[in-house]
């Protein structure tokens, strides 16, 4: 379990989250196997070709990263203490051949069991650092209620159209791709 916040949201806009994680003493990670991690305090470091990332909160503890068996560098996950200190966070995948938007998330751990399962709760400047930035998200992407058309399953209404509505944050160009006929995934 722990703190998530899921949106649809594209590069240029998680780029000024970024910027504001760094700007509340957050250091960005790029989240992927590679010969060696890319870190640092600038939001040079989030790219259009790489949708995941950790904001690492120095206050809360120290990270640790592994070896996969290819020899490339990864940061190890949460059920560590250095899991306490990162905060999960990504921007949806826009394909224009499939014409689809992924859904990305905003996450932090609740804590973890260390060697003497004792449980480690996540501390509170991560968990500040993580409202804060949940809070600007929200912004980013505001909750919007949308309509779809989907055919029914139910046995009194059985391949009819129903409208199905329902709430999403979503940035306004996410938005407008979606009603040109983009599909939420």
């Amino acid at each position: 379990m722990g703190k998530q916040l899921n949106y649809y949201m594209e590069y240029a806009c998680f780029v000024q989250l970024a910027e504001k994680a760094l700007g509340l003493g957050c250091e960005i990670i790029r989240n992927v196997h590679a010969p060696e991690i890319v870190r640092g305090f600038s939001a040079d470091i989030v790219s259009p070709d790489c949708t995941q990332y950790y904001f690492y909160v120095p206050d809360a503890g120290v990270i640790t990263f592994g070896t996969d068996m290819n020899g490339r560098q990864y940061v190890q996950g949460y059920a560590s203490a250095g899991g306490n200190a990162l905060i999960e966070a990504g921007y949806s995948f826009i394909s224009e051949e499939e014409k689809r938007i992924s859904r990305a998330r905003l996450y932090c751990t609740t804590g973890y069991y260390d060697a003497d399962k004792v449980f480690v709760p996540r501390p509170d400047s991560t968990t500040n650092i993580y409202n804060a930035l949940a809070r600007y998200a929200r912004k980013l992407a505001p909750y919007t209620e949308l309509t779809d058309i989907r055919i029914s399953m139910q046995d009194e209404t059985y391949l009819q159209e129903i409208k199905h509505v329902h709430k999403e944050y979503i940035t306004p160009h996410c938005c407008g791709l979606r009603d040109e006929g983009y599909a939420l995934r």
